[in-house]
């Protein structure tokens, strides 16, 4: 479910089909509220739904995590299949640091530590390449009419949804529902240039092209997405509630919820993340 469908059916729940109470910048804003929380329930189940990884090298044996990464989970030598084990915080950093030398098997792997958006690795001079597999930071949702178009290029609206950072939908599919383009399934975004908020596409796009970016989450999970989102502008204080239409939200919600949490639980049954195993010698 692309961002405009999820957008039109919000509407129809909250009685509004044309813009009035809710504007359609705030209604979006409700739906990337409640895409964090869903996103938060499906990153907590075993099935690395979430999961992708990058070779990284490090500078000065600082490791910076990609724009996208929510959670380092696991991090490895990409020559040696080493493992990088973490450091429980950086009060740990001088136990037995390693001074300009690559530790060997049997000396074992170097460690690391958090600081903010880079990973330091517990030895001077570290730059091995490295590989991390990551959980990703969903990106924001966004629908809309192109604020310019043309052959593989699209230029998202100018509104307060849109994200104007360098890459940040890359890799982002999307849909376009009327205009030019029309009917098109799965374009994906190869590149997004924050200033100027133009998306390098698989598709042609013009002025009318009207879209909507898919989320990255399980399309199981898009209802439920709705529906918090749904909730939410329910509860608005300035909002008109119906009492019983609220009730049977929350009941929808509720069934909901349980039915994706087992749906993702059935994905890898009995496991929790991702478990690395070594040979021994």
């Amino acid at each position: 479910m692309n961002t405009y469908s999820m957008l039109q059916l919000l509407r129809d729940q909250v009685s509004e089909g044309t813009a009035s109470h809710w504007s359609d910048v705030n209604l979006v804003r409700r739906l990337n509220m409640a895409q964090r929380k869903v996103g938060l329930i499906v990153g907590n189940f075993p099935g690395a739904w979430l999961v992708k990884s990058a070779d990284i090298t490090p500078s000065s044996s600082v490791i910076t995590l990609p724009s996208d990464c929510s959670k380092p989970l696991y991090m490895e030598e990409k020559s040696s299949g080493k493992p990088l084990a973490w450091l429980g915080s950086v009060k740990h950093r001088r136990v037995s640091r390693q001074v300009g030398v690559t530790p060997d098997w049997w000396s074992g792997a170097p460690e690391a530590y958090p600081l903010m958006n880079t990973l330091e690795v517990n030895q001077d001079s570290y730059s091995t390449e490295v590989t991390l597999w990551y959980e990703i930071r969903v990106p924001d949702l966004v629908t809309g009419t192109a604020a310019a178009g043309g052959a593989a290029s699209l230029t998202f609206p100018d509104d307060v949804n849109t994200k104007r950072v360098d890459d940040y939908y890359n890799g982002v599919s999307i849909e376009t529902e009327e205009g030019t383009g029309a009917g098109t399934v799965g374009d994906s975004i190869t590149d997004f240039v924050g200033s100027t908020r133009v998306a390098t596409v698989t598709g042609t796009y013009s002025t009318d092209s009207v879209f909507g970016t898919i989320s990255r989450l399980p399309e199981e999970a898009h209802p439920l997405i709705v529906l918090e989102a749904t909730l939410m502008a329910l509860a608005k204080p300035s909002s008109n509630i119906d009492e019983n239409v609220f009730k049977y939200y929350m009941s929808e919600r509720k069934e909901m919820r349980r039915e994706l949490e087992m749906w993702l639980e059935s994905r890898v049954k009995a496991q929790g993340r991702i478990n690395f195993t070594e040979e021994g010698f």
